[in-house]
């Protein structure tokens, strides 16, 4: 049962890494880039993929335009809007802005996910984690119940023996 539950947390785990190893790549090649201090965050507000990056960077050649060219033709998640704040400028950049000014994007872009599956897994991983939990209590039960029907055995003393010297009469 252990080895179960670990694999289940195992699968779960996994299911996320996707996107936390493409912002990871992300956060390398801005640092490649020479800026500092970065923060990156995805998230979708009403259907709208939006990427917020912030960032330090020094020198003239540093600027929201660059990091905006890196995501757009680096970051492969779909993308809406990208909102970057660089040495306190801010910019936002829309997707239609992004691919006027860069082209189209170099990157293949990971289709968005399906909702209908996205639930479907979660319910499947909910009953899983309900069956295990079912399974823990029922062993549990069955445990409790057969220890409490033992008999209790009385105690065993050693025989009594009389004191030295006694004889009977």
């Amino acid at each position: 049962m252990k080895r179960l539950a670990l694999l289940l947390l195992l699968c779960t785990a996994l299911a996320g890494c996707g996107a936390v190893t493409d912002m990871t790549d992300l956060h390398s090649r801005l640092t490649d880039a020479g800026y500092t201090r970065i923060s990156t965050n995805q998230g979708s507000v009403n259907g709208t993929d939006r990427l917020e990056v912030r960032a330090s960077g020094a020198g003239p050649r540093h600027a929201t335009d660059e990091i905006a060219e890196i995501v757009w033709n680096t970051y492969p998640q779909r993308l809406d809007q990208v909102s970057i704040t660089l040495n306190e400028s801010h910019e936002v950049y829309k997707e239609e802005d992004l691919r006027a000014a860069f082209g189209e994007r170099q990157v293949t872009e990971k289709p968005a996910e399906d909702v209908g599956r996205t639930i479907v897994t979660w319910l499947i991983v909910g009953a899983v984690v309900f069956l295990l939990f079912l399974a823990g209590l029922i062993v549990l039960i069955v445990f409790l119940v057969r220890r409490s029907r033992r008999r209790t055995v009385p105690p065993q003393y050693p025989p009594q023996y009389p004191p030295p010297g006694w004889s009977p009469q």
